[in-house]
This record gives C-alpha cells, sequence and structure tokens, in this order.
C-alpha cells in the first residue's frame, strides 16, 4: 500500500503521516506513506504507484486541485482525498473524482474511516496480475484467483484456481507484492485473500473451503482488517 500526504504546514504534514502509518501498522497491512510539500512535488512522484493521495487544496505554488487535474492526466486510477478549511470548495473536487473531503481541524477518526473507504475501494478493483515461477513453467496469475499463499518447508505454495502451484522465495517477499491486493498474513505460514475468506471462528478462518490458522497475536489486526475490507466495523 502506498500513501502520499501532501500539507504545506509542517506540523500537520506530520500528524496526518503518523495518524495514516498507525492504521496500516495496527492491521499489520505492509504500507509506505511519502510526505510531501507542495503541489509541484507530488506532481513530479505521481505516476501509477500511489494507491491514495492525502492533499490540501490550498497551497503556495502549485493547488492541490490543480495538481490533482495534472496527476488525472497519468494516472485514473488513484484515490485523491482532500484536505481543506471550506467545506464549499469540496465541490470543486467532484472534477477530479476526489474520493473524500476531509474539512480541517481533520480528526483521527475522519482518516480512519478514509482509509477504510480506500482498503474497500481497493478490494473492489479489477484484480491486478503477478507472475510465479513455479512446476517447470511461468504462470500469469489475477491476485483475485489466489485462494491464499502457504510456507510449506522450505517451499511457497501458492493456492489458487488453477490449482497449487510450488514455488521459491519467502512469504514476505509475496506479501510485499501482493500488498495493493486485499491480503493479510494471518499466520507465520499464511497469507490469505480476503476477497476468498468465508468465515472466521475462534483461531481459524475458512479460504475457499479450507480451514487456516489465525495465530493469537494477529487474530485482532486481522479481524479489524476484515471488517475495513467489507466497509465496516466489527
Amino acid at each position: 500500500m502506498n500513501i502520499a500526504v501532501v500539507e504545506d504546514e509542517p506540523e500537520e504534514r506530520l500528524l496526518l503521516y503518523s495518524w495514516i502509518t498507525e492504521y496500516f501498522e495496527t492491521r499489520n497491512i505492509p504500507a509506505s506513506v511519502r510526505c510531501y510539500g507542495d503541489g509541484k512535488e507530488i506532481v513530479e512522484e505521481a505516476g501509477e504507484d500511489f494507491d491514495g493521495i492525502f492533499m490540501d487544496i490550498h497551497m503556495d505554488g502549485l493547488s492541490g486541485l490543480e495538481a490533482a487535474r495534472q496527476i488525472r492526466t497519468r494516472d485514473s486510477q488513484v484515490a485523491i482525498v482532500f484536505i481543506t478549511n471550506m467545506a464549499r470548495y469540496a465541490i470543486d473536487g467532484y472534477s477530479v473524482q476526489a474520493l473524500d473531503f476531509l474539512v480541517k481541524p481533520v480528526s483521527v477518526r475522519r482518516v480512519e474511516q478514509t482509509l477504510d473507504r480506500l482498503l474497500e475501494l481497493l478490494g473492489r478493483q479489477k484484480p491486478a496480475k503477478i507472475a510465479v515461477k513455479a512446476n517447470g513453467g511461468i504462470y500469469q496469475l489475477d491476485t483475485g484467483d489466489i485462494f491464499y499463499i502457504e510456507l510449506y518447508g522450505r517451499k511457497i505454495r501458492v493456492h489458487c484456481s488453477q490449482g497449487v502451484l510450488e514455488t521459491g522465495g519467502s512469504l514476505q517477499h509475496f506479501e510485499e507484492l501482493l500488498a495493493r491486493a486485499p491480503f493479510f498474513r494471518c499466520h507465520q505460514a499464511f497469507l490469505v485473500n480476503m476477497a476468498h475468506v468465508s468465515s472466521v471462528e475462534k483461531y481459524d478462518v475458512t479460504v475457499n473451503g479450507t480451514r487456516i490458522p489465525v495465530s493469537r497475536q494477529k487474530k485482532r489486526p486481522f479481524i479489524q482488517a476484515f471488517a475495513a475490507y467489507l466497509g465496516g466495523s466489527l
């Protein structure tokens, strides 16, 4: 998960950074949060890398709205969240398909609600593809077709609609590779696709008919992440 914070006020920029970072850390969702001091910086950096951009509308130099217009010419998918002093400016954001508008003073609860919406949105987008070298060949997989990934001895088993693909590498590698998809590492040996979770019972989850363990320390963050994926809270 890659998030940008664009705010010309250092204190507010740091506060947003800390809230967003904590949100993902408490849910065990790998995330990179980068900060920028003006609209020009984010325009130069933005391409296809960011999942979400939290941006002040009113900044010296290039405004947040104009920066968003320029970003939209290269990236039609990134979720843009505007931060503004006056609610009446929110209407301008519709021209760039803004996900949300946060009116100052921004609260941590509003930021969390917006991040919940962002996770829900990403979970519903067209799945990305990854390449897996396995069984003597190379498989191109839609991330949505992967049920779960298992560490089995020194091998990685990818359980997907094509069957079970055995490959090398580490579970952490796949966790990072699938950071933009709704996957969660619920156990030291399992990375599950929340889109295929049918039930959660005590310390087990059922994924595509298979019961998978959830470690004690992962139970609460998993429930939070799963609730956010479903677009609500539990």
